[in-house]
Protein backbone atom coordinates (compact mmCIF):
# COMPACT_ATOMS: atom_id res chain seq x y z
CA UNK A 1 0.00 0.00 0.00
CA UNK A 2 1.07 3.44 -0.58
CA UNK A 3 0.59 5.81 1.51
CA UNK A 4 1.18 9.83 1.76
CA UNK A 5 1.29 11.65 4.84
CA UNK A 6 0.86 15.77 5.00
CA UNK A 7 2.15 16.79 7.61
CA UNK A 8 3.50 20.45 7.85
CA UNK A 9 6.34 19.80 10.70
CA UNK A 10 7.10 16.59 10.38
CA UNK A 11 10.78 15.83 11.50
CA UNK A 12 13.55 13.42 10.80
CA UNK A 13 14.70 10.94 13.53
CA UNK A 14 17.25 13.53 14.46
CA UNK A 15 15.44 16.48 15.29
CA UNK A 16 14.32 17.40 18.65
CA UNK A 17 10.70 17.56 18.32
CA UNK A 18 7.62 15.48 17.67
CA UNK A 19 8.82 12.45 15.36
CA UNK A 20 5.49 10.78 15.20
CA UNK A 21 5.22 9.99 11.81
CA UNK A 22 8.59 8.96 11.19
CA UNK A 23 7.99 6.57 13.69
CA UNK A 24 4.85 5.35 12.94
CA UNK A 25 6.48 5.01 9.07
CA UNK A 26 9.50 3.21 10.05
CA UNK A 27 7.17 0.39 11.13
CA UNK A 28 5.22 0.39 8.22
CA UNK A 29 7.77 0.45 5.43
CA UNK A 30 9.33 -2.36 7.83
CA UNK A 31 5.81 -4.09 6.72
CA UNK A 32 6.08 -3.62 2.77
CA UNK A 33 4.35 -0.04 2.69
CA UNK A 34 5.33 2.79 0.34
CA UNK A 35 5.00 5.79 2.65
CA UNK A 36 6.00 9.55 1.64
CA UNK A 37 5.98 12.40 4.05
CA UNK A 38 5.39 15.94 2.75
CA UNK A 39 6.71 18.47 5.18
CA UNK A 40 7.89 22.12 5.30
CA UNK A 41 11.98 22.49 4.57
CA UNK A 42 11.38 25.62 6.86
CA UNK A 43 11.57 24.83 10.41
CA UNK A 44 8.67 26.66 11.68
CA UNK A 45 10.25 25.98 15.50
CA UNK A 46 13.50 27.38 14.73
CA UNK A 47 12.72 29.93 12.03
CA UNK A 48 15.18 28.72 9.82
CA UNK A 49 16.10 26.60 6.14
CA UNK A 50 16.90 22.84 7.22
CA UNK A 51 19.44 23.37 3.91
CA UNK A 52 20.08 27.04 3.15
CA UNK A 53 20.63 25.51 -0.39
CA UNK A 54 17.77 23.75 -1.56
CA UNK A 55 14.08 24.28 -0.77
CA UNK A 56 11.87 22.00 -2.47
CA UNK A 57 13.72 18.22 -3.06
CA UNK A 58 12.93 14.36 -1.90
CA UNK A 59 14.90 12.92 0.48
CA UNK A 60 15.04 8.97 1.46
CA UNK A 61 15.07 8.34 5.50
CA UNK A 62 15.63 4.95 5.85
CA UNK A 63 13.00 4.33 3.66
CA UNK A 64 10.79 6.77 4.56
CA UNK A 65 10.29 9.21 1.87
CA UNK A 66 10.18 13.09 2.46
CA UNK A 67 8.90 15.50 0.12
CA UNK A 68 10.25 18.44 1.11
CA UNK A 69 8.40 21.96 0.41
CA UNK A 70 8.79 25.52 0.51
CA UNK A 71 6.55 27.79 3.00
CA UNK A 72 6.78 31.06 3.42
CA UNK A 73 9.54 32.15 6.22
CA UNK A 74 8.64 34.03 9.42
CA UNK A 75 9.81 34.57 12.74
CA UNK A 76 7.82 35.23 16.14
CA UNK A 77 4.06 34.65 16.09
CA UNK A 78 2.97 37.41 13.27
CA UNK A 79 0.45 37.20 10.46
CA UNK A 80 3.41 35.66 8.43
CA UNK A 81 2.85 32.48 10.57
CA UNK A 82 -0.61 32.28 8.85
CA UNK A 83 1.10 32.65 5.66
CA UNK A 84 3.40 30.29 6.29
CA UNK A 85 0.56 27.69 6.88
CA UNK A 86 -1.54 28.31 3.75
CA UNK A 87 2.02 28.53 1.41
CA UNK A 88 2.19 25.08 2.81
CA UNK A 89 -1.40 24.46 1.69
CA UNK A 90 -0.61 25.50 -2.40
CA UNK A 91 2.75 24.14 -2.06
CA UNK A 92 2.21 20.54 -0.83
CA UNK A 93 -0.88 20.51 -2.78
CA UNK A 94 1.27 21.57 -6.21
CA UNK A 95 3.76 18.79 -5.32
CA UNK A 96 1.43 16.00 -4.87
CA UNK A 97 0.02 17.07 -7.99
CA UNK A 98 3.29 17.17 -9.60
CA UNK A 99 4.34 13.43 -9.27
CA UNK A 100 3.56 10.87 -11.44
CA UNK A 101 2.96 8.50 -8.22
CA UNK A 102 -0.66 7.22 -7.14
CA UNK A 103 -1.16 6.67 -3.44
CA UNK A 104 -3.91 4.51 -2.08
CA UNK A 105 -4.54 6.59 0.80
CA UNK A 106 -3.75 10.03 1.83
CA UNK A 107 -4.02 11.71 5.60
CA UNK A 108 -4.26 15.18 5.73
CA UNK A 109 -2.68 16.06 9.61
CA UNK A 110 -3.14 19.21 11.75
CA UNK A 111 -1.82 20.69 13.56
CA UNK A 112 -3.37 23.13 11.66
CA UNK A 113 -6.29 22.35 9.10
CA UNK A 114 -4.63 23.96 5.82
CA UNK A 115 -2.57 20.35 5.68
CA UNK A 116 -6.06 18.41 5.89
CA UNK A 117 -7.47 20.35 3.15
CA UNK A 118 -4.42 19.98 1.16
CA UNK A 119 -4.77 16.35 1.77
CA UNK A 120 -8.62 16.08 0.51
CA UNK A 121 -8.03 18.33 -2.88
CA UNK A 122 -4.75 16.08 -3.51
CA UNK A 123 -7.14 12.47 -2.78
CA UNK A 124 -9.74 13.90 -5.13
CA UNK A 125 -6.83 14.55 -7.94
CA UNK A 126 -5.34 11.06 -7.23
CA UNK A 127 -8.42 8.85 -6.41
CA UNK A 128 -7.20 7.90 -3.40
CA UNK A 129 -8.99 6.90 -0.24
CA UNK A 130 -9.02 10.40 2.38
CA UNK A 131 -7.95 10.02 6.10
CA UNK A 132 -7.74 13.02 8.20
CA UNK A 133 -5.63 12.83 11.59
CA UNK A 134 -6.30 15.41 14.28
CA UNK A 135 -3.19 15.87 16.71
CA UNK A 136 -4.72 19.53 17.78
CA UNK A 137 -8.42 20.56 17.68
CA UNK A 138 -8.50 23.76 15.77
CA UNK A 139 -9.95 26.15 16.27
CA UNK A 140 -10.89 25.05 19.79
CA UNK A 141 -7.64 25.12 21.34
CA UNK A 142 -6.70 28.61 20.32
CA UNK A 143 -10.16 29.83 21.49
CA UNK A 144 -9.83 27.67 24.83
CA UNK A 145 -6.40 29.17 25.34
CA UNK A 146 -7.80 32.80 24.82
CA UNK A 147 -5.20 33.54 22.22
CA UNK A 148 -8.48 34.36 20.15
CA UNK A 149 -12.23 34.59 20.45
CA UNK A 150 -15.32 32.51 18.79
CA UNK A 151 -15.98 35.40 16.35
CA UNK A 152 -12.25 36.27 15.23
CA UNK A 153 -12.22 35.70 11.16
CA UNK A 154 -9.24 33.48 11.91
CA UNK A 155 -11.30 31.14 14.23
CA UNK A 156 -14.05 31.20 12.18
CA UNK A 157 -12.18 30.51 8.76
CA UNK A 158 -10.76 27.35 10.91
CA UNK A 159 -14.04 26.63 11.81
CA UNK A 160 -15.79 26.38 8.18
CA UNK A 161 -12.18 24.55 7.18
CA UNK A 162 -12.74 21.83 10.16
CA UNK A 163 -16.24 20.88 9.54
CA UNK A 164 -15.46 20.53 5.76
CA UNK A 165 -12.83 17.82 6.11
CA UNK A 166 -14.44 15.75 9.45
CA UNK A 167 -17.33 15.83 6.80
CA UNK A 168 -15.23 14.41 3.83
CA UNK A 169 -13.02 12.09 5.43
CA UNK A 170 -13.24 8.57 5.32
CA UNK A 171 -11.91 8.48 8.66
CA UNK A 172 -10.59 10.82 11.84
CA UNK A 173 -7.49 9.97 13.41
CA UNK A 174 -7.13 11.34 17.34
CA UNK A 175 -4.56 11.07 19.04
CA UNK A 176 -6.79 12.80 22.24
CA UNK A 177 -9.09 10.30 23.70
CA UNK A 178 -12.05 12.53 23.93
CA UNK A 179 -11.82 14.43 21.03
CA UNK A 180 -14.75 12.22 19.98
CA UNK A 181 -16.85 14.23 22.42
CA UNK A 182 -15.97 17.12 20.33
CA UNK A 183 -15.56 15.85 17.25
CA UNK A 184 -19.92 14.43 17.10
CA UNK A 185 -21.00 17.62 18.13
CA UNK A 186 -20.26 18.74 14.70
CA UNK A 187 -22.36 16.14 13.41
CA UNK A 188 -19.62 13.70 12.71
CA UNK A 189 -20.59 9.74 13.53
CA UNK A 190 -18.49 8.56 16.21
CA UNK A 191 -17.51 5.29 14.32
CA UNK A 192 -15.83 7.05 12.00
CA UNK A 193 -13.53 8.44 14.92
CA UNK A 194 -10.48 6.35 15.93
CA UNK A 195 -7.73 6.98 18.45
CA UNK A 196 -4.69 6.42 18.11
CA UNK A 197 -2.26 7.87 20.36
CA UNK A 198 1.63 9.42 20.54
CA UNK A 199 3.77 6.81 21.53
CA UNK A 200 7.50 5.81 21.60
CA UNK A 201 9.92 3.22 19.59
CA UNK A 202 10.33 1.12 22.32
CA UNK A 203 13.84 0.30 21.05
CA UNK A 204 14.66 3.99 22.51
CA UNK A 205 15.58 2.40 25.76
CA UNK A 206 18.75 1.89 23.87
CA UNK A 207 19.04 5.75 24.82
CA UNK A 208 19.39 4.85 28.44
CA UNK A 209 23.05 3.98 27.96
CA UNK A 210 24.00 7.51 26.11
CA UNK A 211 26.23 9.69 28.35
CA UNK A 212 24.25 12.77 29.42
CA UNK A 213 25.69 16.20 28.66
CA UNK A 214 24.31 17.20 32.14
CA UNK A 215 26.03 14.80 34.12
CA UNK A 216 28.51 16.68 35.69
CA UNK A 217 26.13 19.87 36.15
CA UNK A 218 24.13 17.28 38.10
CA UNK A 219 26.82 15.51 40.64
CA UNK A 220 27.57 19.21 41.14
CA UNK A 221 23.94 20.29 42.47
CA UNK A 222 23.59 16.85 44.46
CA UNK A 223 26.82 18.04 46.46
CA UNK A 224 24.64 20.85 48.01
CA UNK A 225 20.50 19.00 47.25
CA UNK A 226 20.91 15.42 47.17
CA UNK A 227 17.50 14.98 45.33
CA UNK A 228 16.61 16.38 42.40
CA UNK A 229 13.44 16.99 40.80
CA UNK A 230 13.36 17.66 37.00
CA UNK A 231 11.55 19.02 34.21
CA UNK A 232 12.48 18.46 31.06
CA UNK A 233 10.65 20.28 27.98
CA UNK A 234 9.34 23.05 26.35
CA UNK A 235 9.10 26.67 28.47
CA UNK A 236 5.87 27.70 27.45
CA UNK A 237 2.30 28.83 28.51
CA UNK A 238 0.82 25.77 28.36
CA UNK A 239 3.10 23.87 30.47
CA UNK A 240 2.63 26.23 33.69
CA UNK A 241 6.02 25.81 35.20
CA UNK A 242 5.04 28.79 37.51
CA UNK A 243 3.34 26.03 39.53
CA UNK A 244 6.34 24.47 39.83
CA UNK A 245 8.71 27.60 40.61
CA UNK A 246 6.38 28.53 43.10
CA UNK A 247 5.83 25.40 44.90
CA UNK A 248 9.66 25.97 46.13
CA UNK A 249 8.06 28.62 48.83
CA UNK A 250 5.76 25.02 50.48
CA UNK A 251 8.42 22.45 50.35
CA UNK A 252 10.23 22.60 53.36
CA UNK A 253 12.92 20.33 52.98
CA UNK A 254 16.82 21.60 52.27
CA UNK A 255 18.04 18.82 50.45
CA UNK A 256 16.36 19.37 47.02
CA UNK A 257 16.82 21.49 43.97
CA UNK A 258 14.94 21.85 41.07
CA UNK A 259 16.40 21.45 37.62
CA UNK A 260 14.88 22.79 34.09
CA UNK A 261 16.47 21.78 31.38
CA UNK A 262 14.98 23.17 27.79
CA UNK A 263 13.83 26.73 25.91
CA UNK A 264 10.76 28.85 25.24
CA UNK A 265 9.39 31.93 25.51
CA UNK A 266 8.24 31.67 29.21
CA UNK A 267 12.00 31.02 30.26
CA UNK A 268 13.05 34.31 30.96
CA UNK A 269 10.31 35.09 32.99
CA UNK A 270 10.49 32.08 34.85
CA UNK A 271 14.41 32.96 35.79
CA UNK A 272 12.98 36.24 36.95
CA UNK A 273 10.84 33.96 39.06
CA UNK A 274 13.19 32.16 40.28
CA UNK A 275 16.12 34.10 41.20
CA UNK A 276 15.79 34.63 44.74
CA UNK A 277 15.73 30.79 45.01
CA UNK A 278 18.87 29.09 45.54
CA UNK A 279 17.92 25.48 44.71
CA UNK A 280 16.30 26.15 41.24
CA UNK A 281 18.21 25.96 38.13
CA UNK A 282 17.64 26.77 34.59
CA UNK A 283 20.06 24.44 31.76
CA UNK A 284 19.61 24.87 27.46
CA UNK A 285 18.11 21.64 26.23
CA UNK A 286 19.72 18.37 25.69
CA UNK A 287 20.30 16.53 22.31
CA UNK A 288 17.61 14.46 21.50
CA UNK A 289 19.58 11.12 22.10
CA UNK A 290 19.96 12.16 25.43
CA UNK A 291 16.91 12.77 26.78
CA UNK A 292 16.10 9.75 28.50
CA UNK A 293 19.84 9.36 30.27
CA UNK A 294 19.02 12.87 31.53
CA UNK A 295 15.85 11.80 32.80
CA UNK A 296 17.30 9.26 34.38
CA UNK A 297 19.50 11.13 36.57
CA UNK A 298 16.00 12.90 38.79
CA UNK A 299 14.39 11.42 41.86
CA UNK A 300 11.22 12.56 40.90
CA UNK A 301 10.14 14.11 37.37
CA UNK A 302 7.62 16.50 37.10
CA UNK A 303 4.92 17.83 34.60
CA UNK A 304 2.64 20.54 35.36
CA UNK A 305 -1.14 21.46 32.92
CA UNK A 306 -2.97 24.56 33.20
CA UNK A 307 -6.44 24.35 34.59
CA UNK A 308 -8.37 25.18 31.44
CA UNK A 309 -11.35 23.06 29.86
CA UNK A 310 -9.40 22.01 26.92
CA UNK A 311 -7.90 18.98 28.58
CA UNK A 312 -11.41 17.51 29.33
CA UNK A 313 -10.66 15.93 25.75
CA UNK A 314 -7.60 14.12 26.55
CA UNK A 315 -3.57 15.16 26.31
CA UNK A 316 -1.31 13.22 24.31
CA UNK A 317 2.38 14.34 25.88
CA UNK A 318 5.35 12.70 24.27
CA UNK A 319 7.38 13.99 27.28
CA UNK A 320 4.84 11.10 29.80
CA UNK A 321 6.19 8.43 27.19
CA UNK A 322 10.02 9.32 28.15
CA UNK A 323 9.04 9.30 31.64
CA UNK A 324 7.33 6.26 31.49
CA UNK A 325 10.36 4.46 29.90
CA UNK A 326 12.83 6.07 32.48
CA UNK A 327 10.75 4.70 35.19
CA UNK A 328 11.06 7.60 37.51
CA UNK A 329 8.30 8.38 39.92
CA UNK A 330 6.57 11.21 37.67
CA UNK A 331 4.31 14.13 39.95
CA UNK A 332 1.81 15.25 37.69
CA UNK A 333 0.00 18.53 38.24
CA UNK A 334 -3.32 18.41 36.14
CA UNK A 335 -6.94 17.61 35.57
CA UNK A 336 -7.45 16.10 32.51
CA UNK A 337 -9.61 13.11 30.43
CA UNK A 338 -6.87 10.34 30.26
CA UNK A 339 -4.70 10.81 33.52
CA UNK A 340 -1.95 8.29 32.38
CA UNK A 341 0.08 8.58 35.62
CA UNK A 342 -2.41 7.63 37.26
CA UNK A 343 -3.81 4.90 34.88
CA UNK A 344 -0.24 3.37 34.83
CA UNK A 345 0.07 3.88 39.08
CA UNK A 346 3.33 5.48 38.17
CA UNK A 347 3.35 8.84 40.95
CA UNK A 348 1.06 11.09 42.27
CA UNK A 349 -1.21 13.58 40.27
CA UNK A 350 -2.26 16.87 42.25
CA UNK A 351 -4.55 19.61 41.25
CA UNK A 352 -3.44 22.29 38.60
CA UNK A 353 -1.98 25.64 39.39
CA UNK A 354 -1.94 24.51 42.92
CA UNK A 355 2.13 25.30 43.90
CA UNK A 356 1.12 24.03 47.64
CA UNK A 357 -0.73 20.94 46.76
CA UNK A 358 2.38 20.70 43.89
CA UNK A 359 4.83 20.49 47.19
CA UNK A 360 2.96 18.12 48.99
CA UNK A 361 3.35 15.95 45.99
CA UNK A 362 6.53 16.18 46.11
CA UNK A 363 7.24 15.72 49.49
CA UNK A 364 5.19 12.50 49.09
CA UNK A 365 7.43 10.84 45.86
CA UNK A 366 10.84 11.70 47.52
CA UNK A 367 10.05 10.08 50.60
CA UNK A 368 9.56 6.58 48.34
CA UNK A 369 10.64 3.30 49.30
CA UNK A 370 13.39 1.89 47.23
CA UNK A 371 11.13 -0.76 46.75
CA UNK A 372 8.15 1.50 45.54
CA UNK A 373 10.15 3.34 43.39
CA UNK A 374 11.02 -0.07 41.30
CA UNK A 375 7.57 -0.73 41.64
CA UNK A 376 6.66 2.47 39.63
CA UNK A 377 9.37 1.48 37.60
CA UNK A 378 7.80 -1.53 36.61
CA UNK A 379 4.23 -0.49 36.18
CA UNK A 380 5.61 1.89 34.24
CA UNK A 381 7.37 0.24 31.41
CA UNK A 382 4.05 -2.47 31.13
CA UNK A 383 1.88 0.45 30.34
CA UNK A 384 3.91 1.98 28.07
CA UNK A 385 4.24 -1.41 26.58
CA UNK A 386 0.67 -2.38 26.29
CA UNK A 387 -0.50 1.39 25.13
CA UNK A 388 2.40 3.58 23.77
CA UNK A 389 4.39 1.27 21.68
CA UNK A 390 5.14 2.34 18.09
CA UNK A 391 5.09 -0.63 16.60
CA UNK A 392 1.71 -1.66 17.90
CA UNK A 393 0.47 1.84 17.15
CA UNK A 394 1.55 1.26 13.10
CA UNK A 395 -0.16 -1.58 12.94
CA UNK A 396 -3.15 0.37 13.89
CA UNK A 397 -3.11 3.07 11.50
CA UNK A 398 -2.45 0.59 8.90
CA UNK A 399 -5.02 -1.00 9.94
CA UNK A 400 -7.17 2.35 9.18
CA UNK A 401 -5.85 2.47 5.85
CA UNK A 402 -6.48 -0.65 5.29
CA UNK A 403 -10.27 -0.49 5.90
CA UNK A 404 -11.05 2.95 4.04
CA UNK A 405 -8.78 1.16 1.13
CA UNK A 406 -10.88 -1.68 1.51
CA UNK A 407 -14.51 0.24 1.55
CA UNK A 408 -13.74 1.83 -1.70
CA UNK A 409 -12.78 -1.24 -3.51
CA UNK A 410 -16.55 -2.94 -2.24
CA UNK A 411 -18.08 0.41 -3.96
CA UNK A 412 -16.11 0.13 -7.03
Amino acid sequence: MKIWILNHVALKPNETGITRHYDLSKYMVQKGHEVTIFASSFLAYLFKWRNPNKKNYRENVNGVVYEWVWTLPYKGNSAKRLLNMISYFFLALFRGMQLKEKPDVIVGSSVHLFACLAGYFLSKWKKASYVVEIRDLWPRTLIEFGSMSERHPVAVMFGIIEKFVYKKAEKIIVTLPGAHKYITTLGIPREKIVYIPNGIDMSKQEELENPSSMEAEIAEIRKKYPRIALYIGSHGMANSLYTIVESAEYLHRDDTAYVFIGEGPEKEGLKKAAKHRENIYFFSGVPKNEVLSTVNLADVVLVSMLNTNLYRFGISLNKLNDYLMVGNPILFAGKVYNNIVEAANAGITVPPEDPKAFADGLNQLLDLSAEQRQEIKANSFAYLYENHNMEKLAERFIAVCEEVQATKTERG
